[in-house]
């Protein structure tokens, strides 16, 4: 547990604002783009209403992103993120410290 919360630590210094609460705060998919304009070096614009639908459109780009760099997605989907799902949420961190943590290694 102390290692997954050291890599999102640190992960998250890229964003722009402070991480409260790993589910909630991921909800509206802002903090995730900033999370991988960190981690690819590419500008993503987020959607800065706080409606569903701009947060469901803030997490589909987050995960096409994650797509495109091979991030294994298997069953999460931009609702499960928006509506806090706890399991899916962490399998999300977790593929994406895997996928990262892997590259950086090799």
């Amino acid at each position: 547990k102390s290692a997954l919360f050291n890599w999102v630590y640190f992960i998250f210094q890229f964003g722009k604002q402070h991480i409260e609460n790993l589910f909630s705060d991921l909800q509206d998919g802002r903090r995730l783009l900033d999370l991988l304009e960190g981690l690819t070096g590419q500008k993503l614009p987020k959607e800065k209403g706080s409606t569903r639908v701009h947060a469901l459109n803030n997490v589909n780009k987050a995960l096409r992103v994650l797509q495109k760099n091979n991030v294994d997605l298997v069953n999460i989907g931009s609702t499960d993120i928006v509506d806090g799902n706890h399991k899916l949420t962490l399998g999300l961190i977790w593929n994406i410290i895997l996928h990262w943590q892997v590259r950086i290694l090799m």
